[in-house]
């Protein structure tokens, strides 16, 4: 290889030292877990789905909601592979990047999942339709916003996600009526209690530690990405442009009257609502403040 090609490479941060020793057996107990509950997206057999008698209107419907679901879980994976390369560069012990490694191949087994879904309903859309998404998805895991904050507050960031999300995805598990719709939405969730008791274990043992800006960042990043970016349609469609938010909010109204593991728009920001407050609760222990968000604080504000 000519030198002139060597200089135009990257460098590559000092890997070492490479520690192998657990500091933190709370952490390894979740990744061996992660190994014991593997699944197969492709062993859940969609034929009630395939076989249903379900209008073509309402299959398109369920169609885009799986894949809106399939494209949010595929916009998680860049972001687990940058905390990977920040991790191993950083001398983070072995179980984070272990964990790591796990979250990055559960959300992109929730993609397959959710893909398999959505083709088996209607045909899986591996472009959004809607002019919105192609602007909104891409912001679902900005790195300026986590490269602001510390490697251990971005993790805690993005598990406090985990926990509404997870929220919503309850709901979803309850309105389904089909069996393969309601074992995607089993199995997804399943994982998801992980990633949440990650983010518990990574509060319990870094946000001591943590400067009073940083706390103050923290929240800030937390009310902007859920402002900015996943009420615009992901977990809600209350931010989305007149029309855009009549035509989401009747597809998704139409696959959750039907039954396919959807949310109605009506309930979403009461189920946000909740899991915020429940978030703040937790978080407050350790003199971290979520700022209002005026979609979701405005009865709060209103009766103050």
């Amino acid at each position: 290889m000519q030198p002139s090609l060597l200089e135009e490479l990257t460098p590559v941060p000092n890997p070492y030292p490479v520690v192998s020793e657990l500091e933190f057996p709370d952490i390894w107990k979740l990744c061996e877990q992660a190994r014991e509950l593997a699944w197969d997206p492709r062993s859940i057999d969609h034929s009630d789905i395939e076989q249903a008698e379900i209008p073509a209107e309402v299959r398109a419907a369920g169609a885009e909601w799986w894949s809106l679901r399939a494209w949010m879980e595929h916009g998680a994976i860049p972001y687990g592979a940058e905390r990977l390369r920040e991790a191993i560069f950083g001398h983070q012990p072995f179980e984070v990047k272990q964990h790591v490694v796990n979250f990055i191949a559960e959300e992109l087994r929730h993609h397959e999942a959710s893909f398999h879904v959505a083709q088996a309903l209607g045909g899986y859309q591996p472009t959004p339709r809607a002019e919105y998404f192609k602007s909104i998805i891409p912001r679902f895991h900005e790195e300026g916003a986590e490269k602001a904050m510390s490697f251990f507050g971005s993790l805690a960031v993005n598990t406090l996600f985990e926990k509404l999300s997870g929220e919503l995805l309850q709901a979803r598990y309850e309105n389904a009526r089909y069996a393969s719709i309601q074992l995607a939405c089993k199995l997804i969730l399943r994982d998801e209690a992980r990633h949440i008791q990650f983010g518990r274990i990574i509060m319990r043992h870094f946000f001591e530690t943590l400067g009073a800006d940083e706390k103050a960042l923290l929240g800030r990043q937390f009310a902007k990405k859920l402002q900015g970016s996943l009420l615009n349609g992901v977990y809600s469609v209350v931010n989305l442009p007149d029309d855009e938010r009549r035509r989401a909010g009747r597809n998704r109204a139409l696959a959750a009257d039907y039954g396919l593991g959807a949310t109605h728009p009506d309930e979403e920001i009461g189920i946000i609502r909740r899991s915020l407050d429940e978030i703040r609760a937790d978080v407050s222990v350790y003199d971290i403040e979520i700022p209002a968000i005026p979609e979701l604080d405005k009865n709060t504000m209103a009766s103050a």
